[in-house]
C-alpha cells in the first residue's frame, strides 16, 4: 500500500520484543533502537563495535553508525582505546543515580541485609522487574569471595531465579497471570527452560512460603527468596539469599534462611 501522493510507506521496525507498538505513529522508533543498543552493553561485553551491535539489533549498519555517533556526542558511549569500538559513558550512570535514590527501601534495608548476610555467609538482595528480567536495586555480601557478578544494577533471569519467582508471588493473581502469558509469548527460550520450574514454586509457595532456585542460572549458586511486596513508587519488588560454592541443601534454604528473610521483610515494611 502507497502513502498520499504515491510516496510508497516505509516500514517502521520497531526493536525485537516490542512488537506490539509496531506501526504506533506515538512510539519513537529511533529513541528506542538507541536504548536498545546501550541494553546491548554488559558485564561480559563491555565494549562491542558497530557491526556487532548491527548484528544483535538487526539494523543496517549506516543506521547502527548514526546511532553510536549521537549517543557518543551526547556522552552515552565513549569510545574504546582502539577506536573502533565503543563502551558505555559516564552519562548512563549519572541518568541511573536519580531513580535508586528514590528507593528509600535501600537505606532502611541495608543494615539489617548486612546483618542476614553475615549470619548466613551469603549475598542479601532486592529486586525489582526489567521486561523478563530481575534487576538488582540493592545487594549486599559480608565477603568478596564472588566470581558471578552481583552488585546494584545486576540483571538475572526472571522465570530462572529464585528473587524472580518470588517477584511473581508478590504480584497480584491477575498480574501474575499476565506475566505468565508475556513470558510464554514473549520469551518462549526462557518459558521452555524454566517455565515448569517456575510452575512449580508458584504452586509450592502456600506451603513454602518462598521461593528457591538451585543452580538453574551457575551451577553452583543456590538461593532462597520471599515476595517483598509494593515498595517506594509502587514498584513490586523481592528479596532473596544467594549463596556460592555451598553444598546444595534446599531443606536448610526453605527451614533456615526463608525465615529470616521473612523477618527482615516484616522489619521494613
Amino acid at each position: 500500500m502507497s502513502a498520499p501522493h504515491g510516496i510508497p510507506d516505509v516500514p517502521r521496525r520497531t526493536p525485537h520484543g516490542m512488537d506490539d507498538y509496531d506501526g504506533d505513529r506515538q512510539f519513537a522508533t529511533t529513541l528506542a533502537r538507541g536504548l536498545e543498543l546501550l541494553r546491548c552493553f554488559t558485564p561480559q561485553e563491555p565494549v562491542l563495535g558497530n557491526r556487532e551491535l548491527a548484528r544483535r539489533l538487526q539494523l543496517p549498519g549506516a543506521t547502527v553508525s548514526r546511532l553510536t555517533y549521537t549517543l557518543m556526542a551526547m556522552g552515552y558511549l565513549a569510545q574504546d582505546e582502539n577506536q573502533s569500538k565503543y563502551r558505555l559513558g559516564s552519562a548512563v550512570l549519572s541518568l541511573g543515580y536519580p531513580l535508586l535514590e528514590m528507593f528509600n527501601i535501600r537505606r532502611r534495608a541495608r543494615p539489617l541485609m548486612m546483618e542476614l548476610s553475615r549470619d548466613f555467609r551469603g549475598t542479601v538482595s532486592i529486586g525489582i522487574r526489567d521486561r523478563f528480567q530481575i534487576v538488582y536495586i540493592e545487594a549486599m555480601h559480608a565477603d568478596n569471595k564472588r566470581i558471578y557478578p552481583l552488585d546494584v544494577g545486576t540483571r538475572h533471569s526472571l522465570a530462572g531465579t529464585a528473587i524472580g519467582r518470588a517477584y511473581a508471588m508478590a504480584c497480584s493473581p491477575p498480574e501474575r497471570e499476565a506475566l505468565l502469558n508475556q513470558l510464554r509469548l514473549k520469551a518462549p527460550a526462557e518459558w521452555e527452560r524454566f517455565g515448569p520450574e517456575l510452575l512449580q514454586n508458584i504452586a509450592q509457595y502456600p506451603q513454602r512460603g518462598c521461593c528457591v532456585s538451585m543452580g538453574e542460572i551457575h551451577p553452583d549458586v543456590q538461593a532462597v527468596a520471599v515476595p517483598l511486596g509494593r515498595i517506594d513508587r509502587g514498584e513490586i519488588a523481592a528479596i532473596n539469599c544467594s549463596f556460592q560454592g555451598r553444598a546444595f541443601d534446599k531443606q536448610w534454604l526453605v527451614e533456615k534462611v526463608a525465615p529470616q528473610l521473612q523477618s527482615l521483610v516484616q522489619r521494613l515494611m
